[in-house]
């Protein structure tokens, strides 16, 4: 071959020409670089604002890391049993993720899935993935319950601001005949499987958010009381208060200035304390608006609530509230870790909502949840406004370990899951799942009571 080559002169490539192209056609002469490529290795990426790495190829296995949105990894195998991918990051470390396409989308040919041999030691055991979390579409729509994995999705009735009792065998939920303040309505349970309706508490204007009691005798509700239902118009020679509208001058008969408006509704909110077993009650001492009560787990007459300016103690015992618990006016539906040590809030962030968590003294106050810099540059760079997503709702897991809330992250309400501390924050129940299940979510920031895990 390097002879044919010598002979190629300037003089005789006419020549040779014809002769090089046949022997590059019959396959003779190699050109450097032309070697037939290798097969690109496939890789998966994550669609969804954060995922977990598992241990193993489910989501019993424990989490080992996150993938964020836009992170790619290598795919290693998938696994024939659970369809889940082994994968490989940049640093040489590995996991496991779903192969669930409303998460993650892949590129390239897989190898037909193999049974792989599992590590079985970091399967999940604690009750972390325990328990039964029921939730609310929104106020007045379904409730439906699901396993803390996502398995078994099911419809329960409909109502509002559902809590799971302490044994997790009953849902209290309430139920109004409309949906206008100043409506009749009733609190109920219902066994956890969907059996047994039965109201313990009736004509109540406006029942809202049950809690249990830690022994489950006892549930304490929020109501309207007075105040304020509807808009009322009022004319008078003072100045018209702070809020009203539709405001019109006038003189009366001696010629006085008359100065007519529209106040707003501006119903009181208050709290109500109800026997399970008999149905009775009694209405407990509170602010002028008393609203979301959460009941201390160590102290069988401590709750607080979000009360005037902030949440505040209220001493059952005495049926009398002490000290403010804390005095932002911010902090919404409060509700205690299951060993009482910790206080999880939906907190008004200026136009959004957050996570918060403090200690049951309130201090050590934690942001869990936020917005990263990177999801705003990808907003302005869809050409959308950019804008800080919400996080709220939070309820403990039954061994404290994990908390869900709602969140609004992909641009629809979702069920999301985190570690206590704030890591690992997840998709329980996408916008994509809940949508083929005929269930969208709607979280309007009315202090509702979205979701309970027991």
């Amino acid at each position: 071959m390097e002879r044919i080559l010598a002979m190629f002169t300037a003089k005789s490539i006419k020549l040779w020409l014809p002769l090089l192209l046949l022997l590059l056609v019959a396959g003779f002469v190699t050109v450097p670089g032309a070697a037939a490529q290798t097969e690109t290795q496939p890789t998966l990426t994550v669609i969804v604002p954060a995922l977990n790495v598992r241990a193993g190829p489910g989501s019993q296995y424990a989490p080992v890391d996150f993938m964020q949105r836009g992170e790619t990894a290598a795919i290693i195998t998938q696994d024939a049993a659970s369809g889940w991918y082994l994968v490989r990051f940049s640093d040489g470390a590995t996991g496991w993720v779903t192969n669930d396409e409303s998460y993650v989308q892949v590129t390239g040919s897989i190898s037909p899935a193999q049974p792989v041999a599992i590590d079985n030691s970091q399967l999940v055991t604690g009750n972390s993935q325990a328990g039964t979390i029921v939730f609310q579409t929104g106020d007045g729509g379904a409730i439906y319950a699901v396993n803390p994995d996502g398995a078994n999705l099911r419809y329960l009735t409909s109502g509002m601001d559902p809590a799971v009792s302490p044994d997790g065998q009953t849902v209290a939920f309430t139920r109004w005949e409309t949906s206008q303040d100043g409506a009749l309505g009733n609190v109920w349970l219902i066994n956890i499987d969907g059996t047994n309706e039965r109201v313990i508490n009736e004509y109540v204007y406006n029942p809202r958010t049950p809690v249990w009691s830690t022994d489950g005798s006892q549930l304490i509700i929020s109501m309207q009381q007075g105040g304020r239902v509807g808009e009322e118009r009022k004319c008078s020679h003072q100045r018209p208060p702070r809020g009203a509208y539709n405001i019109s001058i006038k003189h009366d008969d001696k010629g006085n200035l008359v100065m007519c408006y529209t106040l707003p509704p501006d119903p009181y909110w208050k709290l109500r304390l109800i026997n399970v077993a008999t149905g009775a009650y009694q209405d407990l001492a509170g602010d002028t608006y008393s609203k979301s009560p959460a009941w201390d787990p160590l102290y069988q007459g401590h709750v607080i609530y979000r009360g005037d300016f902030g949440l505040v103690n209220l001493d059952l015992y005495q049926n009398h509230t002490n000290l403010a618990f804390t005095e932002d006016y911010n902090d919404h539906s409060p509700i205690y870790s299951p060993d009482g040590t910790k206080i999880a809030v939906s907190y008004r962030q200026d136009d959004h909502w957050e996570v918060h968590v403090m200690n049951s003294d309130g201090s050590n106050r934690q942001r869990l949840t936020g917005t990263s810099y990177m999801d705003l540059v990808q907003q302005e760079l869809r050409g959308q406004t950019a804008q800080s997503f919400s996080n709220a709702a939070p309820t403990w897991s039954p061994d404290g370990s994990q908390i869900a809330f709602v969140s609004n992250r992909s641009g629809a309400w979702e069920i999301w899951l985190m570690n206590a501390d704030g890591s690992s924050q997840h998709p329980l129940l996408t916008a994509a799942t809940l949508a083929q299940n005929g269930i969208t979510l709607t979280y309007g920031g009315a202090d509702e009571q979205m979701l309970s895990w027991r």
